[in-house]
């Protein structure tokens, strides 16, 4: 009787181990997954930002041209 509850410890605890192991890799995934998606963002809020400041200093030199 001890050594089939010895065993039933040995592999419930390798089941668990495993599922522990099987889901951090997923945390990490969707870590990595959601650094790599802010990373793109801020890269398009950057593009997006230096695009409108070239616009509005277009438009500022456009302006002061039709004045002169």
């Amino acid at each position: 009787m001890k050594n089939v509850k010895t065993k039933i410890i040995a592999l419930s605890t390798a089941f668990v181990s495993a599922v522990s192991f099987a889901e951090e890799n997923a945390v990490t995934t969707a870590i990595n997954g959601a650094i790599n998606n802010g990373q793109s963002n801020y890269g398009l809020v950057v593009v997006g930002l230096i695009g409108l400041g070239a616009l509005g200093f277009g438009l500022r030199a456009i302006m002061g041209a039709m004045r002169g």
